[in-house]
């Protein structure tokens, strides 16, 4: 008799169901983890109630934390009963990205929740070279969060030396405020946040940003920001990031565009009367030698920074698709919802 698992299942563009499927079994090389904890991403939104899945039905979810269950080969078997996290992109190995152990830049990657099933379920089948131990003072609801931290530590990484400048983020969303989180442990003098919406801003100044207004108040530095962090996602917030750093400042781009954007001239003119350096950053890196998620997890660990105040909502399996279409009406307040299988 075919083992079964309750999972959200994609079955089309805004048709997510909880339904009984197939447990996965794994193969020599993959792990079956029981799902603890899952994060929804903002890039969950757009996957399931616009036209991105690369696939009908697809099980979503790729911020999740679980506890291995099964291997598919002896030789991973002390895995089993290891509490972990999940690095959810699926590199090839081949490219030359991945022969330079950039696997975040992989030329022909899978990925997890999006290209291959993932985590809104409760259990899931991963590659055991994936896997992260968890350490123990740390719940499986922050280690859901490792994702998220782990690609906003990797963006500040990208910017170099930070200590005693001033920064500035727009979007304080949960990629926001771990990006708030990180420039302060890195020692930022003067941190300003930027949104929208003044519900985030009590939990943004609990978090260290020292100023928190709407985008259409720029604070009285006549010379400019030093660095400014669009995370957004919006081409407005693109563009008054350029206005709001100084001359030779740095410019770090995190939120995706999901519309068509346009500079205006007077707007690409910023970037080069200004001399800006702009940075790109997109995932985390994950290798033996230089893993963004073993940092994170050491950091969290040592108490240096808790993820917990970001989460707002726990919510169950069956609650997930009336709370994400409130999600994304905009009729809830939230910072970061987690799913608990």
């Amino acid at each position: 008799m075919t083992r079964v698992m309750k999972a959200l299942v994609l079955e089309g563009r805004g048709r997510l169901c909880l339904a009984e499927v197939p447990l996965p079994e794994p193969r020599p090389g993959e792990a079956l983890v029981r799902v603890r904890a899952c994060g929804i991403c903002g890039s969950d939104l757009p996957r399931i109630f616009g036209d991105i899945a690369y696939f009908y039905p697809l099980i979503p979810g790729h911020e999740f934390s679980g506890e291995v269950v099964a291997v598919g080969g002896r030789e991973d078997e002390r895995w089993v009963g290891e509490r972990v996290v999940v690095y959810p992109l699926l590199p090839c190995r081949k490219c030359p990205y991945c022969e330079m152990g950039w696997y975040e830049l992989c030329e022909d990657y899978g990925y997890l929740g999006s290209r291959q099933n993932g985590a809104f379920a409760e259990y899931v089948v991963v590659p055991v070279a994936n896997l992260l131990p968890l350490p123990g003072n740390l719940s499986f609801e922050e280690g859901a969060l490792t994702e998220p931290a782990a690609v906003t530590f990797h963006a500040i990484r990208r910017v170099g030396e930070i200590m005693g400048e001033s920064a500035a983020v727009f979007g304080l969303g949960p990629v926001g405020l771990l990006l708030g989180m990180w420039l302060k442990l890195a020692g930022v003098r003067r941190l300003i946040g930027y949104d929208v919406d003044e519900h985030k801003f009590a939990i943004a100044r609990s978090l260290g940003f020292d100023v928190t207004l709407f985008p259409s108040f720029f604070p009285a530095e006549p010379e400019g920001i030093d660095l400014v962090v669009e995370a957004s996602g919006s081409a407005r917030a693109l563009v008054d990031a350029l206005k709001l750093v100084r001359k030779k400042g740095k410019v770090l781009l995190l939120g995706n565009q999901e519309r068509e954007l346009t500079l205006q001239p007077a707007d690409f003119g910023h970037i080069l009367r200004k001399e800006l350096t702009v940075f790109g950053s997109w995932n985390s890196s994950f290798t033996f030698l230089d893993s963004d998620w073993k940092k994170v997890l050491d950091l969290a660990a040592g108490g240096r920074v808790s993820f917990a105040p970001l989460i707002s909502h726990r919510i169950r399996l069956e609650e997930a698709p009336a709370f994400l279409l409130g999600m994304r009406e905009r009729r809830l307040s939230y910072v970061k919802v987690v799913l608990v299988p």
